[in-house]
């Protein structure tokens, strides 16, 4: 699965969005910090699409493909 986050830095800090995943989105102070949000962002994301409600997502490793880096809102 490939993924686009759109990296934004505004006031000294980082934010992102997924393209593919409405609603999908994390901050943090370091671009380390935000990849790691971003992961679990997405793999909960991902385990609310997948559960429909109930039951749980399966475990697979999860690799964010593209990440798009913009100095203004898109």
């Amino acid at each position: 699965m490939e993924l686009t986050a759109h990296v934004h830095l505004e006031d000294g800090s980082y934010w992102a969005e997924v393209e593919e995943l409405p609603g999908c989105f994390a901050s943090g102070e370091t671009l380390d910090e935000l990849m790691a949000g971003l992961r679990e962002a997405i793999a909960l994301c991902l385990e609310r699409g997948e559960r429909g409600g109930s039951g749980s997502a399966p475990e697979r490793p999860l690799h964010l493909q593209t990440a798009v880096l913009s100095d203004r809102p898109g």
